[in-house]
């Protein structure tokens, strides 16, 4: 069974010290991308009702958890077999909506970065992870296909079903 939960998501131009999400509250999602605070909001749907268009499942028999979401850059980022503990992005993803292998791509309208096969581009360090509630860090590099860097710093998150309201 997959569970999903959805989550808006903007992003906002602070310095890396500003990240005071310390993944204690329920739908918690934030990271420095390039040393700019990328954090998660409510977003308004259509119809203008509040909607939650970040987005995270863990399923598949637990082979396997998402999370993703957009804003001015679209983040995804794919964990096949996740554990408790740490967990390595060591795979370079096809595409923007990957699911076979294990890494992360940023991307926007112009610019497209990816982690790379074999490479030591980062790690996912899930404290608690269950079909309800995933808690963690991440960090991580990308790459563009120029071989520039995009860093991914003080990533934190705290997602839980049990907060969900819609």
């Amino acid at each position: 069974m997959v569970t999903l939960l959805l989550l808006a998501t903007t992003l906002n131009c602070n310095c890396e010290d500003n990240n005071t999400n310390d993944s204690t509250g329920n739908d918690s999602f934030s990271c420095d991308i390039n040393g700019q605070l990328y954090i998660p909001s409510a977003g308004t749907g259509i119809g203008g009702g509040d909607i939650r268009p970040f987005a995270w499942a863990y399923g598949d028999n637990n082979s396997r958890i998402t999370i993703q979401g957009g804003g001015e850059w679209t983040l995804f980022l794919n964990l096949l077999n996740p554990i408790k503990g740490e967990n390595f992005l060591k795979e370079e993803l096809s595409d923007a909506l990957d699911y076979y292998h294990t890494g992360m791509v940023i991307h926007n309208s112009n610019e497209f970065y990816n982690t790379r096969d074999n490479e030591d581009n980062g790690t996912v360090n899930f404290t608690e992870l269950s079909e309800t509630k995933a808690i963690g860090t991440f960090e991580c590099t990308l790459y563009d296909e120029d071989g520039n860097e995009l860093r991914v710093t003080n990533g934190k998150f705290n997602l839980s079903l049990d907060s969900r309201t819609n």
